[in-house]
């Protein structure tokens, strides 16, 4: 439970209460106190309360009052009323208007911990059902992007479900590839993130906070469209984001920028041939040869003398022809090359080359039998090493490829295919462990453990945690307790 209201006009039963709802092991990120109905209705009206506890009989604004109020609000809370025997007539009243439930007075500590409970779980359902609708909704967003097969009844349709959940209307798109922690770019009712296909992923951002969603990708290569003033027009705005984007990887520029943009009046020269004589200098064992025109190549693209599509597609035709004839030589290795064919996951042109050409130099080892894995070992072990004791600090993978000097996206391809799984799931997962020797051994608070094993909010290492574990920190420790 992120909010719980408590109305009580009387401090010393507030505080008791508060402490009850403390000690009661349902989490709360934050109570709120009011002495009156009146200061709890402005409240109300200025952000999301979870759930309330509210007295009947209080000054300026009584209880009845403050929850027929409410009724017309957008957002309204659990409510569960706080009466003494003489009112109990009245709370029965409360309870035919939106109240879930009553607490008599003296407030009994068992009632209070079974009433956040139960609103603890209706909370839970409800954020299910939201989640299952949104994902819904943007599934419904994704095929709309990336199929061009679509009716305009059908685009409307999509439109209408999913803008509750992004409720911007004057926006820009920015287009990035996959990112390594995707809820640091989105801020609910500023920004969004959006997970799409072939590595083309967006933030649909309201046009007062594209700067700052520009400050948050510094150092990553992007794409922005231009400013749009309906989200029936998102379609298009992506269309032209994922283009700027495409064109930031060809040209190894950080920020192309749909409204500066302008497109170069050439006309491409065809390479097809060229690729295809790659692929077969690549088969021939003539790796040197090969690297050297697929250089040559790539550079043609970084002048746009060759375009970005055809290098794509020859690159597919070059790594799958390569996995057909090595077939029975590669064995396990397969995907160590299928991670080539994701060209658009990797930053810049210059990235993939650079992996591209490590590939292929290595060639003769990656489908020899005797594969020297002992120098890439040696420097995963580094690494590995690295992050174990520097897990605490604000650590991210471009200071532990810098730490062995290692190429980015080559570390990215490496590592992965060494621990088998991605940097950001083994730093998660290095810290949760973590925490949970701290949550057994100590007696640290929840906030303490989160920066100790290097969390700078609390919600987002209480987030992780429950992502991993199935449970929230303080779950975790009383079950232990148990």
């Amino acid at each position: 439970m992120r909010t719980l209201l408590l109305v009580e006009d009387e401090k010393l039963i507030r505080k008791g209460i508060r402490s009850i709802v403390e000690r009661s092991g349902v989490d709360i990120d934050e109570i709120i106190e009011c002495s009156n109905g009146e200061a709890a209705l402005e409240i109300l009206k200025t952000r999301e309360i979870d759930a309330m506890f509210t007295d009947i009989r209080m000054p300026k604004m009584d209880g009845i009052t403050l929850v027929n109020e409410i009724q017309s609000l957008e957002h309204k809370p659990l409510i569960a009323a706080i009466s003494g025997y003489d009112e109990f007539s009245y709370a029965v009243e409360m309870l035919r208007h939106g109240v879930k439930d009553y607490i008599l007075k003296p407030v009994d500590r068992n009632k209070v911990t079974t009433i956040l409970e139960n609103f603890q779980n209706e909370l839970a359902e409800s954020e299910n059902e939201y989640n299952q609708k949104k994902q819904a909704a943007l599934q419904q967003l994704q095929y709309m992007l990336f199929y061009d097969d679509i009716t305009l009844q059908e685009l409307q349709t999509i439109c209408y479900a999913v803008h509750p959940y992004i409720p911007v209307d004057n926006f820009v798109v920015f287009c990035i590839s996959n990112t390594e922690e995707n809820t640091a770019f989105t801020s609910p009712g500023r920004y969004y993130y959006v997970q799409g296909k072939n590595h083309l992923n967006m933030i649909i951002a309201d046009d007062r906070y594209k700067l700052e969603v520009a400050q948050r990708l510094k150092g990553y290569y992007y794409g922005i469209s231009r400013k749009y003033y309906s989200f029936m027009d998102i379609k298009q705005a992506f269309c032209e984001a994922s283009e700027m984007r495409r064109t930031a990887f060809e040209t190894c520029t950080h920020v192309i920028d749909a409204t500066t943009f302008q497109k170069p009046d050439t006309e491409y020269e065809y390479a097809v041939k060229v690729m295809m004589q790659t692929a077969n200098l690549i088969c021939s064992n003539k790796l040197e040869e090969a690297l050297n025109q697929l250089e040559i190549f790539a550079e043609g693209v970084k002048q746009r003398k060759y375009s970005i599509d055809d290098f794509q597609e020859q690159m597919e035709i070059i790594i799958t022809t390569t996995m057909k004839v090595y077939k029975n030589t590669l064995k396990n290795k397969e995907d160590e090359v299928r991670e080539l064919l994701d060209m658009f996951s990797f930053q810049t042109i210059n990235d993939y080359m650079m992996v591209v050409s490590d590939w292929i130099r290595n060639f003769n080892e990656l489908i020899g039998p005797d594969l020297d894995e002992r120098k890439t070992g040696q420097k995963m072990e580094k690494a590995i090493a690295f992050i174990k004791e520097n897990y605490a600090t604000d650590l991210n993978m471009a200071v532990v490829s810098n730490y062995i000097s290692m190429n980015y996206s080559l570390f990215s391809f490496t590592f992965k295919q060494y621990t088998g799984t991605n940097f950001v799931n083994y730093l998660k997962n290095i810290r949760v462990g973590e925490a949970k020797k701290l949550l057994t051994d100590t007696d640290m608070k929840v906030n303490e453990i989160s920066r100790a094993v290097g969390y700078e909010y609390e919600k987002h290492f209480m987030k992780t945690f429950k992502s991993i574990t199935g449970l929230t920190p303080s779950q975790y420790r009383n079950n232990l307790g148990q």
